[in-house]
């Protein structure tokens, strides 16, 4: 299920404050799942353990990705649905390998603590300049420093850049997908440069302009291997248009398009403009093709779920499980159809696919309120106060999450796990 979640992420903006700004994620297990397959293969080849990649999705239209530090990759939306070819996604995601493998994050911060302390000296300086009694000559001072510390980061980040990119065309050889990708993500690039600035001050930038990219990386696109067709990109992208883009532009962009991505795209669309009959038909149509696919059963089962058909939503996401059964965000949304129905029955038999969710995905805090809801309905209400206690914490509520965890620890057993976790809220600190 396409699920659209807000969080902060610490972003450098200016030499001066680091400034906090929302970004929106999206969580969908198919995407997810084909991403990470990607970096996975990219990390092998880059020499890092594939078993750590990870990948977050960015709700945000532009032709991008980047790394926060860590073996994260965040992945705007934008680059799956501008990006042609699967190619061009996996040169972009190798570039960002490449700034892991070049540990270029943690010494940019390094470069960035030493632009501050330019800026800073400089601005000190100028005070004292301008207490001096030359106010204009103490601005210039200010000035002049403030530009320098720019110019040291951004002349730092221009060459771990251009590292990036070196690496990433070493990992494009070993895993044999074309070059070509580069190319055709250089022209997106090119294409947002142009409606960004019509200013051309390459030395300011943080990544060298496109067309300085495509000249130093001219003689590996000679020649390049052919671009692949791969048909879980293609879904993923159908997927992110069909859930992102205008519902009727969709269904102009796919109209004489009667593959399956085709079909994918146009079942989403008409789902969005409420002609559900139509959207089911297509979708059958799209399951029958390929009954193996279980995302195609989870997008079955939301449909039923948001129009309230719990029964068949239920029966749908229990395909979609049986068939993939370690997603957790599948059991996440089969543990809301069961509890949606307000039976003790089926609270029962969501209870096990929430406690999976939380083993798997513990920050999750939607699936800590579902289970207390679960315990609610079940009668098993000394569970309830931990649990909330966990629901409180993952959202950043110290304050309720210690007065729960207070309540938890005096009806526990002092030996269950619940009750050990319940301390733990009690000892961290409460901002």
């Amino acid at each position: 299920m396409l699920r659209i979640l807000y969080f902060f992420i610490f972003l450098c903006i200016t030499f001066t404050h680091i400034s906090a700004h929302a970004i929106s994620v999206i969580r969908d297990t198919e995407i997810e799942s084909v991403l990470v397959n990607y970096v996975r293969r990219i990390f092998n080849a880059a020499g890092l353990n594939p078993d750590n990649a990870q990948v977050v999705l960015v709700n945000d239209e532009s032709v991008n990705a980047f790394v926060a530090g860590g073996q994260t990759i965040f992945v705007h939306t934008g680059l799956i649905t501008q990006s042609k070819y699967v190619d061009d996604l996996i040169f972009v995601l190798s570039h960002e390998t490449g700034h892991i493998v070049g540990g270029h994050v943690v010494r940019g911060m390094n470069i960035y603590d030493n632009a501050q302390t330019t800026a800073l000296i400089s601005t000190i300086l100028g005070g004292l300049v301008a207490i001096a009694g030359r106010p204009d000559a103490g601005l210039a001072v200010m000035m002049g420093g403030t530009s320098s510390a720019v110019n040291i980061f951004s002349a730092y980040r221009q060459t771990e850049e251009s590292s990036a990119d070196r690496i990433a065309v070493d990992i494009m050889n070993k895993t044999r997908y074309s070059m070509k990708g580069f190319e055709n993500t250089m022209n997106l690039i090119q294409a947002q440069e142009r409606l960004s600035s019509g200013d051309d001050f390459s030395y300011i930038r943080t990544h060298p302009i496109s067309r300085d990219r495509l000249k130093a990386l001219a003689r590996f696109t000679q020649n390049s291997l052919p671009v692949h067709t791969d048909i879980r990109f293609e879904l993923i992208k159908a997927k992110l248009i069909g859930f992102l883009n205008d519902p009727n532009r969709t269904l102009r962009l796919y109209q004489k398009d009667n593959s399956l991505v085709g079909r994918y795209a146009r079942t989403i669309a008409l789902y969005r403009l409420h002609r559900f009959d139509e959207a089911h038909l297509l979708l059958d149509s799209v399951i029958n093709e390929k009954n193996n696919y279980p995302y195609f059963y989870e997008l079955k089962g939301q449909f039923y779920l948001e129009t309230g058909q719990l029964d068949k939503a239920i029966f749908y996401y229990q395909k979609a499980i049986d068939l993939m059964p370690n997603a957790p965000l599948m059991r996440l949304s089969l543990g809301q159809a069961l509890l949606e129905q307000q039976t003790v029955q089926n609270a029962q038999k969501a209870i096990p696919h929430l406690k999976y969710v939380l083993l798997k995905e513990k920050e999750t805090p939607y699936a800590w309120k579902l289970l207390a809801t679960a315990y609610q309905i079940t009668g098993q209400t000394k569970e309830i106060p931990y649990v909330m206690a966990e629901y409180y914490r993952t959202m950043g509520d110290m304050k309720n999450a210690k007065r729960m965890a207070q309540k938890a620890i005096k009806t526990l057993s002092p030996k269950s796990v619940s009750y050990q976790h319940a301390q733990d809220i009690l000892a961290l600190p409460e901002n």
